[in-house]
């Protein structure tokens, strides 16, 4: 486990499914809502999606955390769309090839200036 400054827990690898409201707040923070390319829903309207999903063995920590609409929970798990952790840490989303044939990857940029 790893704490924040405040001693809240921040990643907890396999030991639980869902995020702690330390996790929330941090991805409240980072994604500032829907992290999906050109959503404005807010963080209260989102749920927090595992990139790798927990019946994968993905683990509950921001590396592999991110804010998504319902919408866009649901496209993410059902449709074309792949969200993956950039090297910065912040989420950019992989449009399928019929919609971008380099799969070039998009960030959202609306709840940052």
């Amino acid at each position: 486990v790893v704490m924040s400054a405040a001693g809240e827990p921040l990643d907890v690898g396999r030991l639980r499914r869902f995020v702690t409201p330390g996790q929330r707040r941090a991805l409240n923070i980072r994604d500032g809502g829907c992290a999906f390319p050109g959503c404005h829903r807010k963080p209260k309207n989102c749920h927090a999606h595992h990139i790798v999903h927990w019946a994968d063995d993905g683990p509950t920590d921001l590396r592999n955390l991110v804010l998504l609409c319902g919408f866009h929970h649901r496209l993410i798990h059902h449709g074309d769309w792949e969200v993956r952790m950039a090297a910065d840490g912040l989420p950019e989303f992989i449009p399928p090839q019929y919609r971008d044939p380099l799969r070039q990857p998009r960030r959202n940029t609306l709840h940052h200036v």
